[in-house]
């Protein structure tokens, strides 16, 4: 039965130069290391760029780690720092492409908010809930950069608040500032659209 190692441990371990210890780290937070980079990037292959070069730097940083501190929050700050660099130099190249979905196991994409299961749903209801999700990123994606990437984290990526703020390097009342302002944005977005289909169906049977 393999004994499972703690991050500090392994950090130890790898810090003494053995690879396979750091080896056993990536691949514990490689999949959600990837999912935070696309959180910023909203592109999958850039998001596996991202990450692997983050890795790369974790690995090469090790000596910078403190030894108070969790990896896994140390690591994931690497990842979201990586991933805003690789943005802010496809956007200037005018190159980014504003993706907003990842690849299943079969190659196929998949929205990132692809998190309600379509169990016993009829065609109408799951083309309701396939049009709310698609409104539900697009809002997101409207947030100002920093909400966005608070919300994302928390949310999507599941990250607690105080990871949040790590991750970021802000303060944990600024992450709950940004999570506040950003949902009552989120809300009036939603519910801009809603109104308008309401008064047009008024307007449709008034006539």
């Amino acid at each position: 039965m393999d004994i499972v190692q703690s991050d500090e441990l392994l950090v130890q371990k790898a810090r003494q130069g053995n690879r396979d210890a750091f080896g056993v780290l990536v691949r514990r937070y490689q999949t959600q290391a990837v999912l935070v980079a696309q959180s910023v990037l909203k592109n999958m292959e850039l998001a596996k760029d991202a990450s692997q070069n983050a890795f790369a730097k974790a690995y090469f940083g090790l000596s910078k780690f403190r030894q108070d501190a969790q990896f896994k929050t140390w690591l994931f700050r690497i990842v979201f720092n990586e991933a805003t660099d690789v943005y802010r130099k496809e956007k200037s190249r005018g190159l980014f492409k504003f993706w907003s979905a990842r690849e299943t196991e079969e190659g196929e994409e998949e929205s990132i908010l692809e998190v309600i299961p379509s169990n016993n749903r009829s065609p109408r209801e799951e083309f309701e809930v396939q049009e709310m999700k698609e409104r539900l990123e697009r809002a997101i994606n409207q947030l100002p950069a920093r909400e966005r990437e608070v919300f994302l984290l928390r949310y999507l990526n599941g990250f607690e608040i105080s990871g949040v703020a790590e991750t970021l390097g802000i303060a944990v009342g600024t992450v709950k500032a940004h999570l506040a302002h950003g949902t009552e944005k989120l809300k009036s977005i939603l519910l801009v659209p809603a109104k308008l289909r309401s008064e047009g169906r008024n307007i449709q049977g008034g006539d």
